[in-house]
Formats: C-alpha cells, structure tokens, sequence
C-alpha cells in the first residue's frame, strides 16, 4: 500500500504501530506478572496438578482462537477495527487483576478465560491496522518493531513479578496489575486513529481458501500442536532444584530473547523471504526442545530456555508478515482471524498431552514438541515450492 510522508516515519511504518506497541507493552506487563507465577501459584498454592495446568491453558486459548476468526469477519465487513480493539483490551485488562479473588483451579480457569476473550476479540483487527498501517516492503519491520514493544512489557512483567510477590504476596500482585492495564486503555482511546478502509463485499465476493494459505494453515496447525507452554520450562527447572520463587526469572528470560529477536525477526523476513524466516524459527524451537529434553544440568534448561524465546521472537513476528501476500486485500482481518484460530485450536489437546506426558517423564513432553516442530519444517519447506 502506499501511504503518505505525514503519517510514515522513517522506519516505514504509521504512528498506529507505535502506538499498539505501546499498548501491547502495558498490557503485557499487566499479563505477564500474571503469567510469571502462575504455573507456581496454581500448583504449589492453590495444589492443582500438573496436568490441570495444561488444561487451563489450553482451554483458555481455544476460547480465544475461536473469537479471533469472528472478530477478523466483523472487523472487515464493518470496516472498522478500533471499536472492536478497544473491547478486547478493555475485558482483558478489567478481569485479569481478579485473578487475586481466585481460590480454586475453576477461578483461575473462568478468568484467564476472560482474559483470553479479550485477546481473541482484539488480535485479529490489531495485525489488520498494522497491515494496513505500513508500506509493503516494511511488513516484517512492521510487525517486528510491534512484537518488541510487545514483549519488552512482557520482560518488565516477570521482573516486576519477582519483588511484588515479596512485598504484596500472589494476590497483592493480581491486584497490582490494574494499573498498567488502565495506562493501556487510555492510550489506545486517545492516540489510535482509526485508518480508512473500504469495506469488504461478502455479497459481490467471498473469501477464498487458495492453495497457499491453505498449506499454510496446515504448517502453522502442526507448529502449533508442537509449541507446547512455556509453563513446563520453568517446572523443569524447578525439577532441577531452582527454588519456586526464582522460577518467574526463567520466565523473564524466555521474554527478554523473545524481545531481542522481534525486529532482527522482521528485518530477516523482509530481506530473504518470510517462508525461509519462519522455517529458521522451527528450527531454533526444535534445538530448543531437545536441548530441554537432554539436559542433565541447570545450564541446559537456562539455554533451552534462550533458544525458546529467540523461536518466539522469530515465529511470532514472521508468520504475521506472511499472510497480507497470500490472501484477498479485502480480508486482511478475516485471515488473520483464521490464522489465530488455527494457531490456538490445537492448545488444548497439545497442553493437555504435554502435562501428562511431563508428568510420567519431563523429557517425554519436549520429545512430543520436537516431533510436531520436524513435521512443520518439512510443510514448510513445501510451501517455499508453491507458486
């Protein structure tokens, strides 16, 4: 698309990048100190097992895969996307700091679900404004430069975790999170524009399955059913004796190369190829999980971890990039949705067999991602060859 010099910095993108960075970045740290213990608070405070938290966060996700392909049909045939934005970062950020009332597994499930809602709602119409949002060639750049904002709210998050649950406590610290979660919503009401789009005919013409995006949706259901939660990584490691209370700081690592990777991520796409970036993504999760899977010491589940959240990085940045090139301009939102949906479907089942797979043996749930992760380089090395 071609945008005027007004609205693109230097960078190439529109001033709506920065800003649904920034809102991203006080949303995740409002998430993430969440996130950061919540594995720990469900099964060494609240006594769930293992297998339960999969369970949770699977659930949670499907909800929200399932949201994000509704919210991306209305967005495009609407032709708004704020509106729809602005509920989903408003459930989010109202519900989640709830999570200090919970005292059971079903609490804890019922609000992170809310939550989940929230992301489903606003995702898909979120990556249609940064599409649209950013010259063609800058795509990637794009989506890399909002991924590290992004995720430098979900490093702060975790670190900020570490001390509060000293001072405040688990449920102090849920409380807390309400105000990062309201600085995100009045940036996002005062400083995002809605951009003008034309709105979509679903009578005239109809979205379209074509070949491509449909091995592509296939590669990104198998990486999916591998990318188990980041949740077992930091339970390996308390496996190997690091204490309950450090464990947020794995977590904090994993974001922290997460972050480093976002825009050398987007640079990488737009340079060879978003297909070959993806790919070198599976492949740094592959080395990840067999690293976790084989570790006989601390150090090994500290660089399975660095290589786990440079895959994020990588993956989370470049498979956005690929779909504006493969589908109708139209759609943008409604292939997002489908995109998120996919990539969220598979949740459930995946962290529900890594939990139990984790439970008979740790490494057996490393070994399930791996085998996933092989299959998806080989789809999408396929994809590569498609025309």
């Amino acid at each position: 698309m071609q945008l005027s010099n007004s609205n693109v910095w230097k960078l190439g993108v529109s001033i709506n990048v920065i800003v649904l960075g920034i809102v991203s970045l006080f949303t995740d740290i409002s998430s993430e100190i969440i996130y950061a213990v919540l594995p720990i608070f469900l099964v060494y405070q609240l006594g769930a097992s293992v297998e339960f938290v999969g369970i949770i966060e699977g659930i949670a996700e499907s909800i929200s895969s399932f949201l994000k392909s509704f919210s991306g049909y209305i967005s495009d045939k609407m032709g708004r996307r704020k509106p729809i934005i602005l509920i989903g970062y408003g459930i989010s950020n109202i519900f989640k700091p709830l999570m200090g009332f919970s005292t059971n597994w079903i609490d804890v499930l019922a609000i992170k679900s809310l939550d989940r809602i929230g992301k489903g709602l606003r995702t898909a119409p979120r990556d249609a404004i940064i599409s649209e949002s950013t010259v063609d060639s800058k795509i990637g750049r794009a989506f890399g430069i909002h991924r590290t904002l992004d995720q430098v709210g979900a490093v702060i998050g975790p670190f900020m975790a570490f001390p509060l649950i000293a001072l405040l406590g688990y449920r102090g610290t849920f409380f807390f999170t309400a105000l990062p979660g309201v600085i995100a919503i009045v940036i996002l009401i005062i400083f995002l524009k809605e951009p003008k789009i034309k709105m979509a005919d679903f009578h005239a013409k109809e979205f379209t399955f074509n070949k491509k995006f449909s091995i592509y949706l296939l590669t990104i259901a198998t990486y999916s059913f591998g990318a188990i939660s980041y949740a077992f990584i930091m339970l390996k490691a308390i496996e190997f004796g690091i204490p309950e209370e450090f464990a947020p700081l794995i977590y904090a690592e994993i974001q922290l190369f997460h972050v480093l990777a976002g825009v050398p991520a987007g640079e990488f796409s737009d340079k060879i190829g978003r297909t070959k970036a993806v790919q070198l993504g599976y492949l740094i999760l592959l080395l990840s999980f067999l690293m976790l899977a084989f570790a006989n010491s601390f150090i090994w589940i500290m660089f399975g971890a660095l290589l786990f959240g440079i895959h994020k990085g990588f993956v989370e940045t470049t498979q956005r990039a690929i779909i504006p090139s493969i589908v109708q301009k139209e759609y943008k939102a409604t292939a997002y949705g489908i995109y998120n949906m996919v990539l969220g479907i598979s949740v459930l089942p995946t962290n529900y067999i890594a939990g139990v797979l984790f439970s008979i043996n740790s490494s057996l749930a490393f070994y399930y991602g791996s085998i996933f992760t092989i299959i998806a380089i080989i789809l999408m090395q396929i994809l590569q060859k498609i025309k």
